[in-house]
């Protein structure tokens, strides 16, 4: 068998090709199960017919993706932009702001979106009213990628260790994303409706060229 391989007419072409082979397959598998997690969180983000009133205090537990309406009078603590955010292929930010009730109890919500001509300074407000939206869990910190600035009023991702650190209080398990009455200039955020990469088709994509290149690299050596 070693010897046949040694003595292939393009055995370069058979290991390089080899190589690359494997990294389609790779790419293939990574594209099809991201379609598989993005279609298990499609499964398990749905709108019940009323959300239910919760405290502060209960969101610790409560469940990812469900539906709330906080209670009590909130006090504003501080705001940030979050960048590169798109709503219908405007660019633009997402308000995130973290309040606090009469009980020193903080929480941090994703108001919506705006355009990139906001200013923070525009959303700073105290309310008596309530907010409706759905629980998420907050962004991880990826390995390469652009770090929050301290001191900055824009921010990369929703960071919870770093925005306790910038603020010095304790949040929550689960940030708030409100789903209606957002506020003056603001557009809520339909989580069902947002783009949704085709890693389906990708991953089709990838195993043909895995398979193209394979029969190519063979039929080059004499194997097929």
């Amino acid at each position: 068998m070693l010897n046949r391989l040694n003595n292939l007419p393009n055995k370069y072409l058979f290991y390089f090709g080899l190589i690359f082979v494997f990294i389609f397959i790779s790419l293939s598998y990574w594209q099809f199960t991201s379609y598989l997690e993005e279609r298990e969180l499609s499964a398990q983000i749905s709108y019940p017919q009323e959300p239910t009133e919760v405290l502060i205090s209960q969101i610790n537990i409560s469940n990812e993706f469900s539906l709330i309406t906080t209670q009590g009078k909130l006090q504003f603590v501080k705001s940030w932009l979050l960048r590169s955010r798109v709503n219908n292929g405007v660019s633009g930010y997402h308000v995130i702001t973290i309040f606090k009730n009469d009980m020193n109890e903080h929480i941090l919500i994703n108001r919506g979106w705006v355009p990139l001509s906001a200013y923070v300074d525009n959303y700073n407000l105290d309310t008596e009213m309530s907010f409706t939206g759905m629980l998420y869990t907050y962004d991880e910190i990826p390995r390469f990628g652009q770090e929050d600035i301290p001191g900055s009023e824009y921010i990369f991702r929703i960071d919870k260790i770093f925005l306790q650190n910038e603020t010095e209080v304790i949040l929550p398990n689960y940030y708030l994303q409100l789903s209606q009455n957002c506020g003056s200039e603001i557009t809520c955020i339909d989580t069902l409706d947002q783009y949704q990469a085709p890693h389906l088709g990708y991953a089709f994509q990838w195993i043909f060229f895995a398979i193209c290149l394979a029969v190519v690299v063979l039929r080059k050596n004499k194997l097929i």
